[in-house]
């Protein structure tokens, strides 16, 4: 089983080979740092494992350095394996959820366009704080949890839906807020804060009609910010998909989404109809 300090341990040793093979090369920190138009301190902290570099950080270095294709295969995958597991869910409960949250905060920061679609529950930023604390107060989603402050730094994140230099783009299912997840209240006020955000000038929230034909299934939820990186969480793992073609897969399949959703005032009423039958 993955813990903290297996994956420290691996992460450290990944970073020893790429300081390394850097050495072999006779190549300063600087000058690799300037060939790949990053920061010298970026350079540092992938080499001293401070951070886990990516696959595609792990890529741009190995051609630098004309890695031989057998350590360019075994770099690659290990990278993507560490990154793997540092998105899985048990290994970011026990870093824990509210700095999770933060993380995804800062991104959100830094991101001018966020693009979501969520088939099976409400997306984390429109969320009220009671939907969100039975979200993360779930018995396989508890265990080693402060709820509280999960709830809170989720709640944090909610400030930029109010930044109107920033865009958010939601689709959701019917089916998503059809889901009994809280008690009525806690569903017939989270309608009304659907209804209500969709007022924002930035912000647009469509809904899907389960009787509406849909051209894919819908089989997970994802969010893309901007053209450079999608977010894919499942029950077990949070995956972060940077490959172009991957991202652009992902922009055509919210495109084909959002096409079948109401907005607007069709969407206000159909979600004042589902708070009406929720209460």
């Amino acid at each position: 089983m993955s813990t903290p300090e297996s994956f420290e341990r691996e992460r450290a040793e990944l970073a020893e080979q790429l300081r390394r093979l850097r050495v072999a090369v006779g190549m300063s920190g600087t000058a690799v740092a300037e060939r790949l138009g990053w920061s010298q301190s970026k350079v540092s902290k992938v080499e001293t494992g401070r951070v886990t570099a990516s696959r595609d950080d792990v890529r741009l270095l190995l051609d630098v350095y004309r890695a031989p294709e057998h350590k360019r295969r075994e770099l690659e995958v290990r990278a993507e394996q560490l990154n793997d597991r540092y998105r899985s869910l048990s290994m970011l409960r026990k870093r824990g959820l509210h700095r999770v949250q933060e993380d995804i905060r800062r991104k959100e920061t830094a991101t001018a366009m966020v693009r979501t679609f969520q088939p099976s529950m409400v997306p984390g930023l429109l969320q009220t704080a009671e939907y969100a604390r039975v979200v993360f107060s779930q018995p396989l989603s508890k265990a080693g949890v402060d709820v509280g402050e999960a709830v809170a730094a989720r709640l944090s994140r909610q400030s930029s839906l109010f930044d109107p230099e920033r865009e958010f783009s939601f689709v959701v299912t019917e089916a998503a807020l059809r889901w009994r997840i809280g008690d009525s209240a806690t569903m017939s006020a989270q309608m009304d804060r659907l209804a209500n955000l969709s007022t924002l000038a930035n912000v647009s929230i469509g809904v899907i009609p389960w009787r509406t034909q849909v051209p894919e299934v819908p089989k997970s939820g994802f969010t893309v910010r901007d053209e450079r990186e999608v977010s894919v969480e499942s029950f077990t793992t949070h995956r972060m998909l940077t490959d172009p073609r991957d991202v652009d897969f992902h922009l055509t399949l919210f495109a084909m989404f959002a096409d079948c959703a109401i907005y607007d005032d069709h969407a206000r009423d159909f979600l004042a109809d589902l708070a009406r039958e929720h209460a």
